[in-house]
């Protein structure tokens, strides 16, 4: 019996080290490998199709784990040699965009991984939808009924994360 009860013990033991060390459930998170983005940096550009000076850029998420929820802080920097240059700096292998001169609009707001679809709004109140492939966010972001007036048409996004 006692060699039963020390089975047992074990069985429990090893049961407890593997939840612990187990990958973190997220609330905001579900149908994906939280760690495809925790701890990530996806920058690249953004463009509307307009040649006015808010319609195109570069932009830059950190995406962190902060307690049970995956949270993402947002940069961008307006305009067409910011984007020129984050368009070439994704094609590179290794190289980032320049993060000199990116404005901080800090956390997005409302968060959610679903799959392989990221959706937020930034803090200007623009939503945005991405999806997740291969290490690359690539959608849309939808800046009508939000407050930055120089943003007045849907935009392409593409980002690589690093």
């Amino acid at each position: 019996m006692r060699g039963f009860w020390s089975s047992i013990a074990v069985l429990v033991g090893i049961a407890t080290a593997n939840t612990a060390s187990a990958d973190p459930v997220l609330r905001n998170v579900t149908g994906s490998d939280p760690t495809l983005l925790a701890g990530k940096t996806c920058q690249g550009w953004f463009n509307s199709g307009r040649r006015r000076q808010g319609s195109q850029g570069a932009v830059q998420l950190n995406f962190t784990v902060n307690g049970d929820v995956l949270a993402a802080h947002l940069w961008r920097r307006l305009g067409k040699a910011a984007y020129d240059q984050a368009a070439y700096a994704i094609t590179q292998p290794g190289q980032g965009v320049d993060a000199t001169g990116l404005e901080d609009l800090g956390e997005v707001r409302g968060l959610r991984v679903t799959g392989n679809s990221v959706r937020y709004r930034d803090s200007t109140g623009a939503r945005v939808r991405l999806t997740y492939d291969q290490g690359r966010l690539s959608g849309q972001s939808d800046p009508r009924g939000g407050s930055d007036w120089r943003m007045t048409r849907v935009a392409s996004v593409m980002m690589v994360c690093r």
